[in-house]
């Protein structure tokens, strides 16, 4: 697969992710993100399988599934130190921050993105 032909398929995969997360199709949504996973790790690409992780943690907070959200989160986080993105691990932290504390019950879901 040329590089052309590898970054339509990833847009077109996550736009079909965000399109379902955006209807609540949200086993649908995991599926497409996943698939977009598979294809980056393919191919070694780390800042691009962060940030798929990182979708797939909103969409685990979205069906509640806090445990698995904090696992895809802590992926992310792993990934976006190996690729020095400081910003990015900033947020994840305070997500992972936010997912603990709703797993331990201090907290009801809120803002988390659709």
């Amino acid at each position: 697969m040329d590089s052309k032909t590898v970054a339509q398929t990833l847009v077109h995969l996550n736009q079909m992710a965000m399109h379902e997360v955006r209807h609540e199709n949200y086993s649908k949504a995991i599926y497409f993100f996943t698939q977009s996973l598979v294809l980056e790790e393919k191919l070694g690409m780390k800042a691009q399988m962060a940030e798929s992780f990182h979708n797939l943690a909103n969409t685990y907070l979205l069906l509640e599934d806090y445990e698995q959200a904090l696992r895809k989160v802590k992926m992310a986080q792993m990934l976006r130190r190996e690729t020095d993105q400081k910003d990015e691990q900033i947020k994840l932290q305070q997500m992972e921050q936010r997912i603990s504390e709703m797993i331990a019950g201090k907290y009801p879901m809120e803002g988390v993105e659709k």
